[in-house]
């Protein structure tokens, strides 16, 4: 069985360590991108089964590389969860709009995003199958 593939898309450099460590000792195989242009980029090489956008990030926002993944075939199921520090609920509306499966302000507990992650994968898959 391959290793579940998730990409990590953050401008900051302590989230994306942080979340690489915590998906690696869960057994992903794990890409990281740390601006919109390179998530697009990394996202359309490595055909990951999720993926984590934060939404402010430099080149391309994370609403924008969610839609860029929405619009491409090979990648419009991919589960897509946005990290973000915005509070304000228009954000996450937005987010939602745009494609995102899921929506968490940060900080975020590591364990409880792990769960979302499978949830996600698991539901895609059985929604491949169908």
């Amino acid at each position: 069985m391959r290793q579940q593939r998730i990409v990590v898309a953050d401008d900051d450099p302590i989230v994306v360590r942080f979340l690489s460590a915590v998906f690696r000792d869960e057994g992903f195989d794990v890409r990281t991108a740390d601006d919109g242009e390179k998530a697009i980029q990394v996202i359309r090489e490595f055909q990951p089964d999720v993926i984590i956008l934060d939404l402010v990030m430099p080149y391309r926002d994370g609403f924008e590389v969610c839609q860029k993944v929405r619009s491409v075939p090979e990648t419009r199921r991919t589960p897509v969860i946005i990290l973000s520090m915005k509070e304000k609920e228009q954000d996450a509306l937005r987010a939602f709009e745009v494609g995102a499966d899921d929506y968490i302000r940060k900080p975020f507990n590591a364990l409880e995003l792990v769960a979302r992650v499978r949830k996600l994968i698991g539901m895609a898959s059985v929604g491949r199958m169908a």
